[in-house]
Order: C-alpha cells, then structure tokens, then sequence
C-alpha cells in the first residue's frame, strides 16, 4: 500500500509541475508593468521634443479629478485603437508630488486601467505646473502634431463648452489623414 501512495503522491507532484509550466508568465499587456516617472516641466519639455514626428496625444489629470478619472478608460480605448497608426498616447498625472497616498492611487489607478503607455508624473507644485503646462482646469488633452506643434488644446477651462471624447478622436483623425497626404 505504501507504493500505491508514493506512486499518488509522484502522479500529483507531476500534475502539479505540468499545471505550473502551463501557467508560466507571459510577456502580455496584462504583464507589463505600467510605470508613473516623475518629470520637472524642463524635463516634460525633452520629453515632448524626443517624440517629433509622432501624433502625440496627452492626457492632464489627477485622482481628485472625478471627470478625469471616469474619461480615462477612454484613453486607453483609444490609444488600443490608434497606436497601430502611429499615434503615441502620454498621460500627465497632476497629483501632489509630495502625497504619497494620492501617488500610490494614481499607480494603482493606471495599473488597473492597464494604461501601458508612457505615464508621467508632474514634478512640480502644483499650482506651478498648471502655470507652466498652460492649463485652468483638468481634464485637458493636448493633441500634437507630427511637428512637434500643440494644434489642439481641449480643456475643461469653460464650464459651459466642455470637450468631449468625440473631440479627441476629431483632432486624431484629422492630424492622420493631414499627416498621410
């Protein structure tokens, strides 16, 4: 009876290594890490400079923001739908740099959205960086142009003229087929 149970207990060892092999990671979207780094404006400058000759489309907004927030899914969406057309997609976290709860959110928050594209993180007072990255309110998309020239700039400033994801994808659209002529 003793072998019966050493054979069993060899047979499950075996089912259990064969189900691990099986469940081994893969390098998916799912499993990429997504990142938040934080940049000074100077350094959001580079950044920008380093993708001329893209579409760029950047996302303004913060975990106190409930529009951004519940607009974010969105983003991703569209970015799943035109980075294979050659559109990089940025977002720009507008969170206290020095509240480590409100970061530990915002990474959370980017993790579970599955927001693997470039995340930053507003390195700067805040006060300061809505000075310096031109901006009233959040959310706020700015959308580039291959030559590096900011052409749309949708922001929440006006209460009564809010943009819309509509317009997002206008402003993509219309800088790809200008870009493909």
């Amino acid at each position: 009876m003793s072998k019966q149970v050493a054979l069993f207990g060899l047979a499950l060892a075996m089912v259990a290594m064969i189900g691990c092999a099986g469940s081994a990671p893969r390098e998916t979207e799912e499993s990429v890490e997504v990142s938040l780094t934080p940049v000074t404006f100077e350094q959001w400058q580079q950044e920008l400079a380093a993708l001329e000759g893209r579409i760029v489309v950047v996302d303004m907004w913060a975990t106190w923001c409930v529009p951004c927030v519940e607009r974010f899914p969105k983003m991703v969406e569209l970015f799943h739908e035109y980075s294979p057309r050659g559109v990089t997609f940025v977002s720009m976290c507008l969170d206290d740099r020095e509240d480590a709860d409100a970061i530990a959110f915002a990474r959370e928050f980017l993790d579970k959205q599955k927001a693997v594209f470039a995340n930053f993180l507003m390195d700067e007072i805040v006060t300061e960086g809505f000075v310096k990255l031109d901006l009233l309110g959040i959310p706020a998309v700015y959308v580039y142009a291959p030559d590096g020239e900011r052409r749309y700039r949708l922001t929440a400033d006006d209460p009564y003229n809010q943009f819309t994801d509509e317009d997002v994808e206008d402003a993509i659209q219309e800088l790809l087929a200008a870009s493909s002529l």
